[in-house]
């Protein structure tokens, strides 16, 4: 017995100690619990009470499914949501917690702000409101959002912390993540206080102090019904309708609800600026422009959107495509004051400005364009033509270098405006670029001097491209320049087999025959050029230059006629017609062909001299020495023009002036 009550005792205080753990147990488990309970659930808890979903239903009780979002109460008997949703709910609108059956029925609209996307609601019975905070709100600062996505109908609630504040109304945006079904959700502190309220598109919430101000002002009910009457919503829903079909594509139907919207409310910018770029999309660009200006004289802060400067753009682009040139000028100018981070605004300007000889502009907004965008190839490439036009092809040279370096990086993007907002480009360069580049930077060195580098280049450009002839004649322009005529004929061989029809081909490898000492075959060459394109002056002026040289001048002469027929204000044929004239006695028609010349081209010593020659076989050797020193004047450094005045002057008997002229002709000789 004894031990058996010893043994009872033992056993109930093991009882009582592992109760007394359980216990212990239980409480610590309670403990870790409650501290497992975040943030996050404790404001999902709190606002769940206030917050509901919005939704129609028919005069039977069944939903309609149409619009429809989330709302939670400002007041007992208020809820806030957005505009938007309240325009868009249809039939009698509902209001219901996602954890009761308590459903409330929204009588009307006590307040609404269109801009903030915000509508105070009145609804039958009462609710709990939710604590409204402040706007005072900073970057970073932790914020939750609760409501009813659409994709899920179910109270949720998400995370995030706000990343933006707009300064001129205090907009903000969040990292919380959001669907369409959240259109009207409040937008909570870690103190579980309402500091905005959700709409959806950039920046995505709008601030508690524009609800604040609506419950200020709050002071009667408007039914729905007769709400959704109302002029302003009436041209909202224009304006709406319109937004869906111009993203849809179908700018048309958009520009007519526009039209109505206009109608209804007649100073409303932002109308204004969707019916700009419907007018854009249609090609009606100075409407678009003219739109967009009314808009900036209704609001000037839409003239701070950099997203509108697309409008301008595409009219600026229009513009210049038509020769307006000037006009598109302008228009870009708005662009890029629209958005002066537009590195295609600039690129884009500077070829207008190229267009219209404004050389060092257009190269200073190609530079500002790289400097924004410093990938896009087509930049440096642009500017490089530029400094190869101005003669600096140095700089031509780095720019065409630096093109060169970024291809071999691959696929490059860079972004822009357009009427879907900022959009990125990607371009993947290919090997014709790289070739074009290669035989620019050819060129530039050709230009340079550097025929060895030239030819590097063009080599490289036909190892991208063999079976593309331009490389070919490219390579052998230098070969021509260095006197290797027979590879320079070599290589336009090969352009012309891979392009028969290339009439430069022929007339240059006419010449590098003709250098070469092969007459007939030059002849030949600049015959077939003719015939495969009679109205191309080049190939006749080649082969009447050819004919003169070999004594026919009379076949030169029908030669320049061809040209001058073809060309009539072509003064350098009136010249070398004027001397095959000469040439066969023609000395009259040859002073006629020169006056003709000068008339044409009057700063030309060339023309003066050839003049002068003919004037010398009339005996006129006064007006010779007169058409000499023209030519001097113009051309100082000329050793034969005075090396021909000293001669007319010494058969005008002027022997000493006819020394100061030919010593004159020693010392330029010297020099040079």
């Amino acid at each position: 017995m004894r031990h058996y009550t010893r043994f009872l005792l033992c056993f109930l205080r093991l009882g009582l100690f592992l109760s007394f753990s359980a216990i212990v147990l239980y409480a610590q488990e309670t403990a870790e619990k409650a501290e497992q309970l975040t943030e996050t659930d404790l404001i999902s808890d709190k606002a769940k009470a206030s917050t509901v979903r919005l939704v129609g239903f028919s005069k039977r009780g069944s939903e309609l499914g149409l619009g429809g979002g989330t709302g939670f109460f400002v007041a007992p008997d208020k809820i806030a949501t957005n505009f938007h949703v309240a325009v868009g709910v249809s039939g009698l609108m509902t209001a219901k917690l996602s954890h009761k059956e308590t459903i409330w029925l929204v009588e009307g609209v006590v307040a609404f702000d269109i801009a903030y996307d915000i509508a105070i609601l009145k609804v039958t019975g009462e609710g709990t409101p939710l604590p409204l905070g402040h706007s005072d709100i900073r970057i970073g600062e932790p914020v939750f959002l609760v409501g009813f996505p659409s994709s899920e109908r179910r109270y949720t609630i998400t995370e995030g912390v706000i990343e933006k504040i707009r300064e001129n109304d205090k907009r903000f945006q969040t990292t919380a993540e959001a669907y369409p079904g959240n259109s009207g959700s409040p937008v909570l502190n870690s103190k579980g206080e309402v500091i905005g309220i959700h709409y959806g598109h950039d920046p995505g919430n709008s601030p508690v102090n524009a609800i604040k101000a609506l419950l200020a002002g709050a002071t009667s009910t408007e039914p729905l019904d007769q709400w959704k009457k109302r002029n302003d919503i009436r041209a909202y829903i224009h304006f709406e309708q319109g937004k869906e079909k111009y993203h849809d594509g179908d700018p048309e139907g958009a520009l007519e609800n526009f039209n109505k919207a206009i109608e209804l409310t007649p100073n409303d910018a932002e109308i204004y600026k969707f019916r700009a770029k419907s007018k854009v999309k249609l090609g009606d660009h100075q409407a678009a422009i003219e739109d967009y200006n009314h808009a900036i004289k209704l609001n000037h802060n839409i003239n701070l959107n950099p997203k509108d400067a697309f409008i301008y753009k595409s009219s600026a682009d229009a513009k210049h495509k038509s020769g307006d040139h000037a006009g598109a000028i302008e228009d870009y100018n708005q662009a890029i004051q629209l958005n002066p981070e537009d590195a295609e605004a600039y690129k884009k300007r500077a070829k207008v400005k190229a267009k219209l000889g404004d050389d060092a502009d257009a190269i200073e907004d190609y530079s500002r364009a790289i400097k924004l965008n410093p990938k896009n190839v087509f930049t440096y490439n642009d500017r490089a033509d530029i400094k190869q036009k101005l003669g600096d092809y140095t700089g031509a040279i780095e720019d065409y270098n630096q093109v060169i370096t970024k291809l071999k990086d691959g696929p490059f993007t860079y972004q822009t405006y357009d009427e879907h907002g900022l959009t990125t480009i990607t371009i993947t360069p290919n090997d014709s670029y790289t070739y074009y580049t290669y035989n620019n930077l050819g060129w530039a060195k050709r230009a340079l001097g550097d025929h060895a580098g030239a030819i590097e280049d063009f080599t490289r450009a036909i190892e991208l491209k063999p079976d593309d002839a331009y490389g070919y004649k490219n390579r052998a322009g230098v070969k021509r320049e260095l006197g290797n005529y027979k590879d320079a004929i070599e290589d336009y061989t090969r352009a012309i087999k891979l392009n028969s029809e290339d009439t430069y081909a022929y007339n240059n490898r006419g010449w590098a025959k003709r250098e070469q000492g092969d007459h007939a075959g030059a002849i030949e060459d600049y015959t077939h050029a003719i015939e495969l394109n009679p109205n191309d002056t080049y190939g006749y002026k080649n082969r009447a230059g050819l004919k003169r040289e070999l004594g026919d001048h009379q076949g030169a002469i029908a030669d320049y006629n061809q040209v001058i027929k073809l060309k009539p204000d072509d003064s350098v044929a009136y010249s070398h017609r004027g001397m095959a004239k000469s040439a066969l006695g023609d000395h009259q028609g040859a002073m006629t062909d020169h006056n003709t010349a000068i008339q044409l081209e009057p700063k030309s010593a060339y023309f003066y001299k050839n003049r002068g020659v003919a004037k010398v076989a009339l005996g006129d050797h006064a007006g010779a020495v007169e058409d000499f020193t023209n030519a001097i004047e113009l051309k100082p450094n000329d050793p034969n023009a005075y090396h021909l005045r000293g001669h007319s002057k010494q058969d005008l008997g002027q022997e000493e002036a006819a020394q100061i002229d030919f010593e004159k002709a020693k010392e330029l000789e010297t020099a040079q």
